[in-house]
Protein backbone atom coordinates (compact mmCIF):
# COMPACT_ATOMS: atom_id res chain seq x y z
CA UNK A 1 0.00 0.00 0.00
CA UNK A 2 1.29 3.44 -0.91
CA UNK A 3 2.47 5.82 1.80
CA UNK A 4 -0.04 8.16 3.38
CA UNK A 5 1.75 11.36 4.39
CA UNK A 6 0.60 13.98 6.85
CA UNK A 7 2.51 17.17 7.68
CA UNK A 8 1.40 18.87 10.89
CA UNK A 9 3.15 22.05 12.10
CA UNK A 10 2.71 22.30 15.87
CA UNK A 11 4.43 25.71 15.80
CA UNK A 12 6.83 27.77 13.71
CA UNK A 13 4.37 29.21 11.18
CA UNK A 14 3.56 32.93 11.25
CA UNK A 15 6.22 33.42 13.93
CA UNK A 16 10.00 33.70 14.19
CA UNK A 17 10.95 30.58 16.10
CA UNK A 18 9.37 27.62 17.92
CA UNK A 19 10.08 25.42 14.90
CA UNK A 20 8.32 22.08 15.37
CA UNK A 21 7.03 20.15 12.38
CA UNK A 22 5.52 16.67 12.51
CA UNK A 23 5.85 14.44 9.47
CA UNK A 24 3.56 11.44 9.85
CA UNK A 25 4.02 8.61 7.36
CA UNK A 26 1.44 5.85 7.66
CA UNK A 27 1.45 5.15 11.41
CA UNK A 28 4.89 6.54 12.23
CA UNK A 29 5.56 10.04 13.66
CA UNK A 30 8.81 11.89 12.98
CA UNK A 31 9.48 15.33 14.47
CA UNK A 32 11.61 17.89 12.67
CA UNK A 33 13.09 20.35 15.18
CA UNK A 34 11.58 21.34 18.49
CA UNK A 35 12.41 24.88 19.55
CA UNK A 36 11.44 27.83 21.69
CA UNK A 37 10.87 31.52 21.05
CA UNK A 38 11.39 34.50 23.32
CA UNK A 39 8.14 36.32 24.12
CA UNK A 40 7.53 39.89 23.04
CA UNK A 41 6.53 42.73 25.37
CA UNK A 42 2.86 41.68 25.27
CA UNK A 43 3.70 38.64 27.45
CA UNK A 44 5.61 40.07 30.44
CA UNK A 45 7.39 37.92 33.01
CA UNK A 46 7.73 34.88 30.72
CA UNK A 47 11.08 33.34 29.74
CA UNK A 48 10.17 31.16 26.74
CA UNK A 49 7.25 29.91 24.71
CA UNK A 50 7.24 26.23 23.75
CA UNK A 51 5.31 24.20 21.18
CA UNK A 52 2.30 22.48 22.67
CA UNK A 53 3.39 18.83 23.00
CA UNK A 54 -0.05 17.35 23.81
CA UNK A 55 -0.31 15.67 20.40
CA UNK A 56 3.13 14.07 20.82
CA UNK A 57 2.40 12.95 24.38
CA UNK A 58 -0.98 11.48 23.37
CA UNK A 59 0.64 9.61 20.46
CA UNK A 60 4.01 8.76 21.98
CA UNK A 61 3.62 5.06 21.10
CA UNK A 62 3.87 6.05 17.41
CA UNK A 63 6.75 8.51 17.92
CA UNK A 64 9.87 7.20 16.16
CA UNK A 65 12.33 10.05 16.54
CA UNK A 66 13.22 13.71 16.87
CA UNK A 67 15.45 15.08 14.12
CA UNK A 68 17.24 18.25 15.23
CA UNK A 69 18.92 20.20 12.43
CA UNK A 70 21.17 22.38 14.61
CA UNK A 71 21.78 23.76 18.07
CA UNK A 72 19.75 26.98 18.16
CA UNK A 73 17.02 27.70 20.69
CA UNK A 74 14.44 28.03 17.92
CA UNK A 75 15.21 24.50 16.81
CA UNK A 76 16.06 22.40 19.86
CA UNK A 77 15.52 24.17 23.19
CA UNK A 78 11.92 23.06 23.86
CA UNK A 79 12.59 19.34 23.89
CA UNK A 80 14.08 19.18 27.38
CA UNK A 81 10.86 20.44 28.97
CA UNK A 82 8.59 17.58 27.82
CA UNK A 83 11.01 14.85 26.68
CA UNK A 84 10.25 12.60 29.67
CA UNK A 85 6.55 12.64 28.69
CA UNK A 86 7.16 11.87 25.01
CA UNK A 87 10.55 10.13 24.75
CA UNK A 88 12.08 8.96 21.49
CA UNK A 89 15.59 8.78 19.99
CA UNK A 90 17.09 12.18 19.13
CA UNK A 91 19.05 12.22 15.86
CA UNK A 92 21.51 15.10 15.55
CA UNK A 93 25.17 15.97 15.10
CA UNK A 94 27.69 15.71 17.92
CA UNK A 95 27.86 19.52 18.07
CA UNK A 96 24.09 19.79 18.45
CA UNK A 97 24.09 17.16 21.19
CA UNK A 98 26.78 19.02 23.12
CA UNK A 99 24.91 22.32 22.81
CA UNK A 100 21.63 20.74 23.96
CA UNK A 101 23.31 19.18 26.99
CA UNK A 102 25.18 22.37 27.92
CA UNK A 103 22.06 24.50 27.60
CA UNK A 104 20.08 22.15 29.84
CA UNK A 105 22.93 22.23 32.37
CA UNK A 106 23.11 26.05 32.37
CA UNK A 107 19.35 26.38 32.78
CA UNK A 108 19.27 23.80 35.56
CA UNK A 109 16.94 21.39 33.75
CA UNK A 110 17.71 17.74 34.41
CA UNK A 111 16.76 15.39 31.59
CA UNK A 112 18.05 12.05 30.30
CA UNK A 113 18.21 12.50 26.54
CA UNK A 114 18.49 9.45 24.28
CA UNK A 115 20.86 10.62 21.53
CA UNK A 116 21.94 9.03 18.27
CA UNK A 117 24.82 11.04 16.86
CA UNK A 118 24.91 11.47 13.08
CA UNK A 119 27.44 13.29 10.97
CA UNK A 120 26.01 16.28 9.07
CA UNK A 121 25.79 14.32 5.79
CA UNK A 122 25.04 10.79 7.00
CA UNK A 123 22.37 8.38 5.77
CA UNK A 124 20.49 6.43 8.44
CA UNK A 125 17.47 4.14 8.67
CA UNK A 126 14.76 4.82 11.25
CA UNK A 127 11.58 2.73 11.44
CA UNK A 128 12.60 1.02 8.17
CA UNK A 129 12.76 4.37 6.41
CA UNK A 130 15.83 6.09 4.97
CA UNK A 131 16.80 9.56 6.21
CA UNK A 132 19.50 11.50 4.38
CA UNK A 133 21.19 14.39 6.17
CA UNK A 134 22.96 17.08 4.14
CA UNK A 135 25.20 19.67 5.76
CA UNK A 136 24.18 23.30 5.31
CA UNK A 137 25.83 26.65 5.89
CA UNK A 138 24.33 28.48 8.85
CA UNK A 139 25.65 30.46 11.83
CA UNK A 140 25.49 27.32 13.98
CA UNK A 141 28.23 24.79 13.33
CA UNK A 142 27.47 21.44 11.71
CA UNK A 143 23.88 22.27 10.78
CA UNK A 144 21.92 20.05 8.41
CA UNK A 145 18.88 19.68 6.27
CA UNK A 146 17.02 16.36 6.10
CA UNK A 147 15.50 14.28 3.29
CA UNK A 148 12.96 11.58 4.19
CA UNK A 149 12.48 8.78 1.68
CA UNK A 150 8.90 7.84 0.71
CA UNK A 151 7.43 5.91 -2.22
CA UNK A 152 6.27 9.26 -3.64
CA UNK A 153 9.75 10.81 -3.49
CA UNK A 154 11.72 12.69 -0.86
CA UNK A 155 10.29 15.01 1.73
CA UNK A 156 13.07 17.59 2.08
CA UNK A 157 13.33 19.95 5.06
CA UNK A 158 16.02 22.59 4.48
CA UNK A 159 16.45 23.72 8.07
CA UNK A 160 18.14 27.14 8.29
CA UNK A 161 20.68 27.76 5.52
CA UNK A 162 22.43 30.07 3.12
CA UNK A 163 24.32 29.28 -0.06
CA UNK A 164 28.05 30.00 0.32
CA UNK A 165 30.75 27.97 -1.43
CA UNK A 166 33.67 30.09 -0.21
CA UNK A 167 33.87 28.80 3.36
CA UNK A 168 36.83 26.54 4.09
CA UNK A 169 35.97 25.59 7.66
CA UNK A 170 34.36 22.15 7.68
CA UNK A 171 31.93 23.22 10.41
CA UNK A 172 30.05 25.48 7.96
CA UNK A 173 30.52 23.90 4.54
CA UNK A 174 27.48 23.38 2.33
CA UNK A 175 27.41 19.78 1.06
CA UNK A 176 26.46 20.33 -2.56
CA UNK A 177 27.47 16.78 -3.48
CA UNK A 178 24.95 15.26 -1.06
CA UNK A 179 22.20 17.61 -2.25
CA UNK A 180 22.96 16.66 -5.85
CA UNK A 181 22.59 13.00 -4.90
CA UNK A 182 19.19 13.73 -3.35
CA UNK A 183 18.13 15.54 -6.54
CA UNK A 184 18.56 12.31 -8.55
CA UNK A 185 15.25 11.12 -7.11
CA UNK A 186 12.05 13.16 -7.28
CA UNK A 187 11.43 15.59 -4.42
CA UNK A 188 7.79 15.15 -3.50
CA UNK A 189 7.59 17.95 -0.92
CA UNK A 190 10.09 20.70 -0.13
CA UNK A 191 9.77 22.48 3.23
CA UNK A 192 11.94 25.63 3.15
CA UNK A 193 12.53 28.39 5.66
CA UNK A 194 11.00 31.84 5.04
CA UNK A 195 12.63 34.11 7.62
CA UNK A 196 14.25 36.41 5.02
CA UNK A 197 12.39 35.24 1.91
CA UNK A 198 11.25 38.82 1.30
CA UNK A 199 14.85 40.04 0.83
CA UNK A 200 16.42 39.95 -2.66
CA UNK A 201 19.75 38.43 -3.64
CA UNK A 202 21.99 36.03 -1.76
CA UNK A 203 22.77 36.38 1.93
CA UNK A 204 26.50 35.83 1.25
CA UNK A 205 28.78 37.71 1.74
CA UNK A 206 26.73 40.15 3.83
CA UNK A 207 26.82 37.69 6.74
CA UNK A 208 30.56 38.04 7.38
CA UNK A 209 31.67 40.38 10.16
CA UNK A 210 35.44 39.83 9.88
CA UNK A 211 35.93 42.26 6.98
CA UNK A 212 34.13 44.97 8.96
CA UNK A 213 36.16 44.66 12.16
CA UNK A 214 39.58 43.41 11.02
CA UNK A 215 41.14 46.90 10.92
CA UNK A 216 40.52 47.28 14.67
CA UNK A 217 42.47 44.10 15.42
CA UNK A 218 45.46 45.67 13.67
CA UNK A 219 45.47 48.53 16.18
CA UNK A 220 47.51 48.40 19.35
CA UNK A 221 44.47 48.74 21.62
CA UNK A 222 42.44 46.59 23.97
CA UNK A 223 39.26 45.24 22.38
CA UNK A 224 35.89 44.42 23.92
CA UNK A 225 33.80 42.22 21.61
CA UNK A 226 30.23 41.12 22.31
CA UNK A 227 28.38 38.34 20.52
CA UNK A 228 25.30 36.19 21.04
CA UNK A 229 26.61 32.79 22.05
CA UNK A 230 24.49 30.91 19.52
CA UNK A 231 26.07 32.77 16.59
CA UNK A 232 28.98 30.35 16.53
CA UNK A 233 29.98 31.37 13.00
CA UNK A 234 30.63 34.90 14.26
CA UNK A 235 32.60 33.59 17.23
CA UNK A 236 34.77 31.59 14.80
CA UNK A 237 35.42 34.80 12.82
CA UNK A 238 36.44 36.69 15.97
CA UNK A 239 38.74 33.88 17.08
CA UNK A 240 40.38 33.67 13.64
CA UNK A 241 41.16 37.40 13.82
CA UNK A 242 42.61 36.93 17.31
CA UNK A 243 44.94 34.23 16.02
CA UNK A 244 45.89 36.22 12.94
CA UNK A 245 46.87 39.31 14.92
CA UNK A 246 48.17 37.46 18.00
CA UNK A 247 45.54 38.75 20.36
CA UNK A 248 44.81 36.70 23.46
CA UNK A 249 41.23 36.00 24.53
CA UNK A 250 39.85 36.67 27.99
CA UNK A 251 36.35 35.34 28.62
CA UNK A 252 34.51 38.12 30.44
CA UNK A 253 32.57 36.00 32.93
CA UNK A 254 31.85 32.40 33.86
CA UNK A 255 29.04 32.13 31.32
CA UNK A 256 31.32 33.31 28.50
CA UNK A 257 34.04 30.94 29.70
CA UNK A 258 31.71 27.91 29.80
CA UNK A 259 30.27 28.61 26.36
CA UNK A 260 33.68 29.23 24.79
CA UNK A 261 35.05 26.02 26.26
CA UNK A 262 32.04 24.12 24.94
CA UNK A 263 32.88 25.45 21.46
CA UNK A 264 36.48 24.31 21.96
CA UNK A 265 35.18 20.87 22.95
CA UNK A 266 33.32 20.79 19.62
CA UNK A 267 36.31 22.15 17.66
CA UNK A 268 39.55 21.68 19.69
CA UNK A 269 41.71 23.13 16.90
CA UNK A 270 39.84 26.44 16.89
CA UNK A 271 41.98 28.10 19.58
CA UNK A 272 44.73 26.87 21.93
CA UNK A 273 43.32 26.66 25.45
CA UNK A 274 46.78 27.53 26.78
CA UNK A 275 46.46 30.97 25.16
CA UNK A 276 43.28 31.83 27.05
CA UNK A 277 43.93 34.62 29.55
CA UNK A 278 42.94 33.51 33.05
CA UNK A 279 41.73 35.65 35.92
CA UNK A 280 45.06 35.23 37.66
CA UNK A 281 47.16 36.55 34.79
CA UNK A 282 44.73 39.17 33.42
CA UNK A 283 46.76 42.06 34.82
CA UNK A 284 50.04 40.47 33.74
CA UNK A 285 48.93 40.33 30.13
CA UNK A 286 49.48 43.48 28.11
CA UNK A 287 46.10 45.20 27.68
CA UNK A 288 46.75 46.00 24.04
CA UNK A 289 47.17 42.28 23.32
CA UNK A 290 43.87 41.33 24.94
CA UNK A 291 40.41 40.75 23.52
CA UNK A 292 37.70 40.63 26.18
CA UNK A 293 35.01 38.33 24.77
CA UNK A 294 31.50 38.88 26.12
CA UNK A 295 29.06 36.10 25.22
CA UNK A 296 25.44 35.97 26.26
CA UNK A 297 21.85 35.36 25.29
CA UNK A 298 19.05 37.84 24.75
CA UNK A 299 18.68 40.60 27.31
CA UNK A 300 21.35 39.05 29.54
CA UNK A 301 24.10 40.03 27.10
CA UNK A 302 23.21 43.72 27.27
CA UNK A 303 22.62 43.58 31.02
CA UNK A 304 26.20 42.39 31.55
CA UNK A 305 27.59 45.15 29.33
CA UNK A 306 25.56 47.75 31.24
CA UNK A 307 27.11 46.45 34.46
CA UNK A 308 30.58 47.19 33.06
CA UNK A 309 29.48 50.75 32.23
CA UNK A 310 27.95 51.26 35.69
CA UNK A 311 30.89 49.54 37.42
CA UNK A 312 28.55 47.03 39.07
CA UNK A 313 30.12 43.97 37.42
CA UNK A 314 31.72 41.33 39.62
CA UNK A 315 35.28 41.89 38.42
CA UNK A 316 36.04 45.59 38.92
CA UNK A 317 39.32 45.19 37.02
CA UNK A 318 37.28 45.12 33.84
CA UNK A 319 36.06 48.60 32.93
CA UNK A 320 35.89 50.72 29.79
CA UNK A 321 38.94 52.96 29.64
CA UNK A 322 40.27 55.61 27.30
CA UNK A 323 41.79 53.93 24.26
CA UNK A 324 39.62 50.79 24.49
CA UNK A 325 37.54 49.79 21.46
CA UNK A 326 34.12 48.18 21.90
CA UNK A 327 32.99 46.11 18.89
CA UNK A 328 29.25 45.45 18.89
CA UNK A 329 28.91 42.19 16.94
CA UNK A 330 25.50 41.21 18.36
CA UNK A 331 22.63 42.16 16.07
CA UNK A 332 19.52 42.48 18.27
CA UNK A 333 16.22 40.84 17.37
CA UNK A 334 13.18 43.17 17.21
CA UNK A 335 12.28 42.39 20.84
CA UNK A 336 15.76 43.51 21.98
CA UNK A 337 16.18 46.71 19.99
CA UNK A 338 15.23 49.10 22.81
CA UNK A 339 17.50 47.58 25.48
CA UNK A 340 20.40 47.16 23.01
CA UNK A 341 20.17 50.80 21.88
CA UNK A 342 20.18 52.02 25.49
CA UNK A 343 23.13 49.77 26.30
CA UNK A 344 25.26 50.90 23.35
CA UNK A 345 24.33 54.52 24.03
CA UNK A 346 25.64 54.15 27.59
CA UNK A 347 29.00 52.91 26.26
CA UNK A 348 29.29 56.05 24.13
CA UNK A 349 29.26 57.98 27.42
CA UNK A 350 32.47 56.24 28.52
CA UNK A 351 35.95 56.99 27.18
CA UNK A 352 35.93 53.89 24.98
CA UNK A 353 35.57 54.07 21.19
CA UNK A 354 32.40 52.32 20.01
CA UNK A 355 32.03 50.45 16.73
CA UNK A 356 28.33 49.83 16.29
CA UNK A 357 27.66 47.38 13.46
CA UNK A 358 24.01 47.60 12.47
CA UNK A 359 21.56 45.36 10.69
CA UNK A 360 21.87 47.13 7.35
CA UNK A 361 25.59 46.31 7.35
CA UNK A 362 25.38 42.69 8.49
CA UNK A 363 22.85 39.99 7.59
CA UNK A 364 21.60 37.10 9.66
CA UNK A 365 22.44 33.76 8.06
CA UNK A 366 19.03 32.86 6.69
CA UNK A 367 18.01 32.11 3.10
CA UNK A 368 17.23 35.10 0.92
CA UNK A 369 15.46 34.88 -2.42
CA UNK A 370 18.44 33.69 -4.48
CA UNK A 371 19.35 31.13 -1.81
CA UNK A 372 15.81 29.73 -2.02
CA UNK A 373 15.90 29.81 -5.82
CA UNK A 374 18.98 27.57 -5.67
CA UNK A 375 17.09 24.88 -3.72
CA UNK A 376 14.02 25.16 -5.93
CA UNK A 377 16.03 24.87 -9.15
CA UNK A 378 18.11 21.90 -7.94
CA UNK A 379 15.28 19.85 -6.40
CA UNK A 380 12.28 20.95 -8.54
CA UNK A 381 9.75 19.72 -5.97
CA UNK A 382 6.25 18.56 -6.85
CA UNK A 383 4.85 20.39 -3.80
CA UNK A 384 6.20 23.26 -1.75
CA UNK A 385 5.53 24.29 1.86
CA UNK A 386 7.08 27.52 3.21
CA UNK A 387 7.85 27.22 6.94
CA UNK A 388 9.57 29.27 9.65
CA UNK A 389 8.57 32.91 9.34
CA UNK A 390 5.79 35.44 9.59
CA UNK A 391 2.80 35.23 7.25
CA UNK A 392 4.27 38.00 5.08
CA UNK A 393 7.57 36.13 4.78
CA UNK A 394 5.90 32.78 4.02
CA UNK A 395 3.77 34.47 1.36
CA UNK A 396 6.90 36.00 -0.21
CA UNK A 397 8.43 32.51 -0.23
CA UNK A 398 5.34 31.04 -1.87
CA UNK A 399 5.20 33.72 -4.58
CA UNK A 400 8.89 33.17 -5.28
CA UNK A 401 8.32 29.44 -5.76
CA UNK A 402 5.43 29.98 -8.21
CA UNK A 403 7.53 32.46 -10.20
CA UNK A 404 10.44 30.01 -10.63
CA UNK A 405 9.00 28.08 -13.57
CA UNK A 406 9.87 24.69 -12.06
CA UNK A 407 6.33 23.32 -12.29
CA UNK A 408 4.92 24.79 -9.09
CA UNK A 409 1.53 26.52 -9.22
CA UNK A 410 -0.98 27.98 -6.78
CA UNK A 411 -2.38 24.46 -6.43
CA UNK A 412 0.92 22.92 -5.35
CA UNK A 413 2.29 25.61 -3.03
CA UNK A 414 0.69 25.74 0.41
CA UNK A 415 0.39 28.44 3.07
CA UNK A 416 -1.04 26.87 6.21
CA UNK A 417 -1.28 27.69 9.92
CA UNK A 418 -0.05 25.90 13.02
CA UNK A 419 -2.33 22.98 13.80
CA UNK A 420 -3.52 22.48 10.22
CA UNK A 421 -2.87 19.12 8.58
CA UNK A 422 -1.52 18.82 5.05
CA UNK A 423 -2.45 15.28 3.99
CA UNK A 424 -1.38 13.35 0.88
CA UNK A 425 -3.40 10.13 0.54
CA UNK A 426 -2.09 6.90 -0.94
CA UNK A 427 -2.98 8.14 -4.41
CA UNK A 428 -1.09 11.41 -3.86
CA UNK A 429 -4.17 13.61 -3.65
CA UNK A 430 -3.99 16.60 -1.34
CA UNK A 431 -6.29 17.50 1.53
CA UNK A 432 -5.93 20.31 4.05
CA UNK A 433 -7.68 19.87 7.39
CA UNK A 434 -8.34 23.02 9.41
CA UNK A 435 -7.60 23.06 13.12
CA UNK A 436 -11.30 23.58 13.86
CA UNK A 437 -11.83 20.04 12.56
CA UNK A 438 -8.86 18.17 13.98
CA UNK A 439 -8.70 20.14 17.28
CA UNK A 440 -4.91 19.90 17.65
CA UNK A 441 -3.66 21.75 20.75
CA UNK A 442 -1.36 24.54 19.54
CA UNK A 443 -1.57 27.15 22.30
CA UNK A 444 1.99 28.13 23.29
CA UNK A 445 3.25 26.57 26.51
CA UNK A 446 4.85 29.04 28.91
CA UNK A 447 8.18 28.57 30.67
CA UNK A 448 8.41 30.86 33.68
CA UNK A 449 11.71 30.12 35.40
CA UNK A 450 13.15 26.63 35.01
CA UNK A 451 9.96 24.71 34.31
CA UNK A 452 6.68 24.82 32.44
CA UNK A 453 4.37 27.25 34.17
CA UNK A 454 0.66 26.88 34.86
CA UNK A 455 0.01 30.62 34.97
CA UNK A 456 -3.12 31.51 33.08
CA UNK A 457 -4.28 34.36 30.90
CA UNK A 458 -5.55 36.28 33.94
CA UNK A 459 -2.03 36.46 35.45
CA UNK A 460 -0.56 37.52 32.10
CA UNK A 461 -3.20 40.24 31.79
CA UNK A 462 -2.37 41.48 35.30
CA UNK A 463 1.28 41.71 34.29
CA UNK A 464 0.38 43.63 31.15
CA UNK A 465 -1.73 46.05 33.17
CA UNK A 466 1.08 46.45 35.68
CA UNK A 467 3.56 47.34 32.95
CA UNK A 468 1.11 49.61 31.10
CA UNK A 469 -0.87 51.38 33.84
CA UNK A 470 1.09 50.83 37.05
CA UNK A 471 -0.03 49.65 40.48
CA UNK A 472 -1.85 50.96 43.55
CA UNK A 473 -1.33 49.24 46.91
CA UNK A 474 -3.20 50.42 49.99
CA UNK A 475 -3.02 48.71 53.38
CA UNK A 476 -3.96 49.19 57.03
CA UNK A 477 -4.26 47.26 60.28
CA UNK A 478 -7.65 47.05 62.03
CA UNK A 479 -8.48 46.04 65.59
CA UNK A 480 -11.57 43.87 65.95
CA UNK A 481 -11.61 44.58 69.67
CA UNK A 482 -11.42 48.38 69.26
CA UNK A 483 -13.56 48.33 66.11
CA UNK A 484 -11.35 50.77 64.24
CA UNK A 485 -8.30 51.20 62.04
CA UNK A 486 -5.27 51.31 64.33
CA UNK A 487 -2.51 51.75 61.72
CA UNK A 488 -2.70 53.42 58.33
CA UNK A 489 -4.03 53.34 55.75
CA UNK A 490 -0.86 53.71 53.71
CA UNK A 491 -1.31 54.19 49.96
CA UNK A 492 1.56 53.58 47.51
CA UNK A 493 1.28 54.23 43.78
CA UNK A 494 3.78 53.42 41.05
CA UNK A 495 3.75 53.98 37.32
CA UNK A 496 0.38 55.53 36.58
CA UNK A 497 0.22 59.16 37.80
CA UNK A 498 2.65 62.08 38.06
CA UNK A 499 3.69 63.09 41.59
CA UNK A 500 2.14 66.56 41.31
CA UNK A 501 -1.23 64.97 40.43
CA UNK A 502 -1.02 62.27 43.07
CA UNK A 503 -2.19 64.03 46.25
CA UNK A 504 -5.92 64.48 45.43
CA UNK A 505 -6.11 60.97 43.95
CA UNK A 506 -4.42 59.46 47.02
CA UNK A 507 -6.86 61.25 49.32
CA UNK A 508 -9.85 59.97 47.35
CA UNK A 509 -8.52 56.38 47.34
CA UNK A 510 -7.84 56.53 51.10
CA UNK A 511 -11.38 57.83 51.71
CA UNK A 512 -12.88 54.96 49.71
CA UNK A 513 -10.76 52.50 51.67
CA UNK A 514 -11.69 53.97 55.09
CA UNK A 515 -15.37 54.10 54.14
CA UNK A 516 -15.56 50.42 53.21
CA UNK A 517 -13.48 49.22 56.18
CA UNK A 518 -15.57 51.24 58.67
CA UNK A 519 -18.78 49.83 57.17
CA UNK A 520 -17.44 46.30 57.67
CA UNK A 521 -16.36 47.01 61.26
CA UNK A 522 -19.74 48.51 62.08
CA UNK A 523 -21.41 45.39 60.72
CA UNK A 524 -19.26 43.23 63.00
CA UNK A 525 -17.36 41.49 60.21
CA UNK A 526 -14.19 39.62 61.12
CA UNK A 527 -13.19 38.59 57.59
CA UNK A 528 -12.30 41.30 55.12
CA UNK A 529 -11.95 39.35 51.88
CA UNK A 530 -15.20 40.69 50.46
CA UNK A 531 -14.31 44.18 51.70
CA UNK A 532 -10.98 44.09 49.82
CA UNK A 533 -12.82 43.06 46.65
CA UNK A 534 -15.29 45.94 47.06
CA UNK A 535 -12.49 48.45 47.66
CA UNK A 536 -10.66 47.16 44.61
CA UNK A 537 -13.73 47.58 42.42
CA UNK A 538 -14.54 51.11 43.67
CA UNK A 539 -10.92 52.32 43.39
CA UNK A 540 -10.57 50.96 39.84
CA UNK A 541 -13.76 52.70 38.74
CA UNK A 542 -12.68 55.96 40.38
CA UNK A 543 -9.24 55.96 38.71
CA UNK A 544 -10.73 55.02 35.33
CA UNK A 545 -13.12 57.96 35.64
CA UNK A 546 -10.41 60.39 36.77
CA UNK A 547 -7.60 59.75 34.28
CA UNK A 548 -8.61 56.85 32.05
CA UNK A 549 -5.95 54.45 33.41
CA UNK A 550 -6.50 50.92 34.72
CA UNK A 551 -3.71 50.15 37.20
CA UNK A 552 -3.43 46.93 39.15
CA UNK A 553 -5.19 47.68 42.47
CA UNK A 554 -4.27 45.65 45.55
CA UNK A 555 -6.04 46.57 48.83
CA UNK A 556 -4.85 44.81 52.01
CA UNK A 557 -6.61 44.70 55.40
CA UNK A 558 -4.48 43.24 58.21
CA UNK A 559 -6.61 42.05 61.12
CA UNK A 560 -5.34 42.47 64.70
CA UNK A 561 -6.96 41.90 68.07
Amino acid sequence: MADIIKVLPLSGLDEKGRDCYIVEINNDIFVLDCGTVSPDKTIPGVDFLLPNAKYLIDNKSRLKGYFITHGHDENMAALKYFYKDAPAPIFCSKATRMIMEKQAEIQGVKVDFHFYEVNPSDEIVVANRKFIFFQTTHNCCYSSGIAIDTDKGYIVYTGDFIVDYSLKNKAFQFDLKQLSKISEKETFLLMAESKTADKPGYCSPKHEVASKIEKYFKQDKRLFVNCFWQNIFRIYEIVDLCKKYRKKIYCYNRYSYDIFNMILDIEPSLYPRADLVTKDNLLRNRKEDTVILILGKGEDLYTEISKIVNKTNDDKRIAFEKGDIFLNCALPTPTLEVISTRCIDSIYRTEADVVWIKGKDLSSMHARQDDLKFFLSVLKPKYYLPVRGTYVEMMANAKLAVSMNVGLTHNSVFIIDNGMELIFNNEGRVKIVNNEENEIAIEPVIVDGKAISNIGSEVIEDRRRLGRDGVVIIASTVSIKKQRIVCGPDCQMRGFVYVKEAEPIVKAIVNIYIDEVNKALAAGKKSFTEVEATIKDRVKKFIKRENGREPLVHPIVIVGE
